[in-house]
């Protein structure tokens, strides 16, 4: 359950496995901790601490000025992937001078296939890194101390991306047709039949790569995607999109949530700056939403400018990762919001896919404490 639109438009539609998604090491970084040992996870950090600074570049960059003036020290934030429109609201906080206003100086480091986050957390080496509930999750089964402190997606982005002109809408729909599924999104395809009544036999499900092309020349029916992935750098190519949102049938999740080391969460130092970094995020994010075009000319003229990117492609994904960032949580209380219910169907639906998880992984008292501060600025 990873999700962003911030692939390389040049790869979409590369053919073969050069192609990378977010979801490839999101998921795939999900399996290797849960398959070895928590020492094997946590070895990863020195290789992936290098590739992680190296890479800053203009992110971290082009908010120092104004974050110099910050009297609560810097802290460092993790991407899950790549610099593109799915941080848009981290990279408009940088460019605006949120952080710095309310006293703290952000680094932005972006991911990539050799970065993972949660490593880099654990080790201390970053103090923010935005990840998914999968991966906290396991991390916490090895040992992990990690909490999610907020939620950047609201709605879960899996879906099942057709063409408009053969759309599918509704599990129902999806009986006699071939649908590309990954292989590291067998487990949520499986649980979403399940839950849905649908049995495996009553359609072909085919094995795909992150290159959803054969959809676009024919050959599949539909394809498991992000709804702020595929669907939108398909839109940007003219090609006409349907999608079954995984969320509107029995499985919501947070998604992009933000996780912190849980001793951070105690020491009154770290936690200010956690604060005051939340209420620049909301902010951010605030103004994303606001202006989906200023978050995709960030990601295309600075932050993601070596990606390859197209201002077209990126306000798309920008508009796209807008509404996944949105919901009635948010409309009412802001950005990155937490409910009860938000995190009680989280967790039914990691059980689903055969992951456990509890309530004791989220904690929402920093955004209460982050709330105040944003809107008083």
């Amino acid at each position: 359950m990873a999700r962003s639109a911030d692939r390389n438009e040049n790869d979409l539609f590369a053919g073969g496995g050069g192609a990378f998604s977010r979801r490839s090491l999101l998921r795939g970084g999900a399996t290797v901790a849960a398959a070895g040992a928590f020492g094997a996870f946590l070895a990863a950090c020195s290789s992936s601490s290098s590739t992680s600074a190296g890479s800053s570049g203009s992110a971290s960059a082009s908010g120092s000025a104004s974050a110099a003036t910050g009297n609560l020290g810097s802290l460092s934030l993790q991407l899950g992937w790549i610099a593109g429109a799915g941080y848009s609201g981290s990279f408009i906080a940088d460019t605006k001078g949120y952080y710095s206003r309310h006293g703290v100086k952000v680094s932005i480091l972006p991911g990539g296939p050799s970065v993972s986050g949660m490593p880099l957390l654990i080790s201390n080496k970053v103090q923010v890194a935005i990840s998914d509930p999968v991966t906290v999750s396991s991390a916490i089964s090895q040992g992990g101390d990690v909490t999610i402190i907020a939620a950047g997606y609201q709605v879960n982005p899996a879906c099942i991306m057709s063409l408009a002109s053969k759309p599918i809408t509704s599990p129902a729909d999806l009986k006699g047709k071939t649908i590309g599924v990954g292989a590291s999104d067998d487990a949520e395809w499986a649980a979403f039949l399940k839950v849905n009544n649908i049995d495996k036999t009553e359609l072909s499900t085919v094995p795909a790569s992150f290159d959803p092309s054969p959809l676009a020349a024919g050959k599949w029916d539909g394809y498991l995607a992000f709804l702020n992935n595929e669907p939108p750098q398909f839109e940007a190519k003219g090609i006409k999109t349907a999608v079954l949102r995984f969320a509107d049938y029995s499985m919501p999740s947070y998604n992009d949530v933000y996780v912190v080391t849980s001793a951070s969460l105690s020491d009154a130092t770290t936690r200010k700056q956690l604060v005051a970094f939340l209420a620049g995020e909301i902010q951010g994010w605030t103004a994303a939403i606001k202006d989906p075009v200023l978050g995709a000319e960030l990601v295309v003229n600075d932050y993601g400018k070596s990606n390859g990117y197209t201002l077209k492609g990126q306000t798309y994904a920008s508009q796209a990762t807008n509404a996944v960032a949105v919901s009635a949580d948010t409309k009412a209380n802001g950005m990155l919001h937490m409910s009860q219910a938000g995190i009680a169907g989280t967790i039914k639906t990691l059980a689903l896919t055969g992951v456990k998880a509890s309530a004791d992984m989220f904690d929402t008292s920093v955004l209460a404490e982050a709330y105040p501060l944003a809107q008083a600025s």
